[in-house]
C-alpha cells in the first residue's frame, strides 16, 4: 500500500523567495516539527541554496541534526533569537510551505494514499465507526489506505475534502486506524487508483487550507501531524 507525501523543493524555494521582505541571508525559516511534517533536512538544505541565512528549529536535537548534515547556516531553538527577535518580518513562516491562507503561495507537499477496496451500497447504510454517516442513495465507497496511526486527525471524519479521480468528495464516517472511507456517489473506481488528500488546488486538488478550513485545525499542525508509515518523496 502506497502511502506517500510528495515534497517540491523548488516550490519552497520559490515560495522563500516571493515572501521574503528582506534579502534571504537576513531571514531565518521557521522548521519546527520537523519543517511541519516536510522533512527537516531535506527542506533545509533547499532553503540554503536558496541563500536563506538561518533556522528556527524545535530541538537541540534538531540544531545538531542540522549541522551533523552539513548544514552551515545557523539554527536557533524553540524561538528567534538575536537580530530576529524584534524583527518578524524577517522570520519565514508557514506561507514557505503554502500552509498560510491569508498569503497564499504554492503548497510544497500533495499528500497521497490508494483505494483498497471498493463497495457498492444501496441507501441508509451506515459508515465506519458508530455510523456517524449514513447513505443517502445507492452509492459507492471506496476504502483509502491512511488513518488516524499515520498522523490523519480524526477530526476530519465527514468533513476534509479528498480527490478521488475527478471527483473531489469527504472523509465519510470515522477515521479508522488504517483507513477511511469516501463516498464517491457514482463515480467509477477500483482498487489500487490514488487518491490526493491535500495537495496544489492549481492541479484541481484540495489545499491543506482547505483542511484547515474544514477542521478549524491549522494547517501546519495538520502537516506536522504526518507519520513516519507516510513516504517522503523530494523533488529537486
Amino acid at each position: 500500500m502506497r502511502r506517500r507525501a510528495f515534497v517540491d523543493l523548488d516550490a519552497i524555494r520559490s515560495n522563500a523567495s516571493a515572501v521574503a521582505s528582506a534579502p534571504l541571508p537576513d531571514c531565518t525559516a521557521d522548521l519546527r516539527a520537523d519543517a511541519y511534517g516536510h522533512g527537516l533536512i531535506p527542506v533545509a538544505r533547499a532553503l540554503t541554496d536558496a541563500g536563506v541565512g538561518g533556522f528556527l528549529v524545535s530541538r537541540v536535537e534538531d540544531a545538531s541534526a542540522l549541522a551533523d548534515a552539513g548544514i552551515p547556516a545557523p539554527a536557533h531553538v524553540g524561538a528567534p533569537a538575536g537580530r530576529h527577535a524584534s524583527g518578524a518580518q524577517n522570520l519565514l513562516g508557514p506561507q514557505l510551505l503554502g500552509l498560510d491562507a491569508s498569503h497564499p503561495t504554492t503548497p510544497a507537499l500533495r499528500l497521497t494514499a490508494e483505494i483498497i477496496a471498493v463497495k457498492r451500497v444501496g441507501a441508509d447504510r451506515g459508515v465506519s465507526y458508530g455510523y456517524t454517516y449514513r447513505t443517502e442513495r445507492p452509492t459507492t465507497l471506496v476504502l483509502v489506505a491512511l488513518g488516524y496511526a499515520d498522523g490523519i486527525l480524526r477530526v476530519a471524519s465527514n468533513k476534509a475534502p479528498v480527490l478521488v479521480g475527478a471527483t473531489t468528495g469527504r472523509v465519510t464516517g470515522r477515521i479508522a486506524m488504517d483507513q477511511f472511507v469516501v463516498d464517491v456517489g457514482d463515480t467509477d473506481a477500483a482498487p489500487g487508483d490514488p487518491v490526493v488528500l491535500f495537495g496544489d488546488p492549481a492541479r484541481g486538488e484540495p489545499a491543506a487550507t482547505d483542511w484547515e478550513a474544514a477542521l478549524g485545525v491549522a494547517a501546519p499542525v495538520i502537516t506536522s501531524r504526518l507519520g513516519r508509515r507516510i513516504e517522503r518523496v523530494y523533488t529537486p
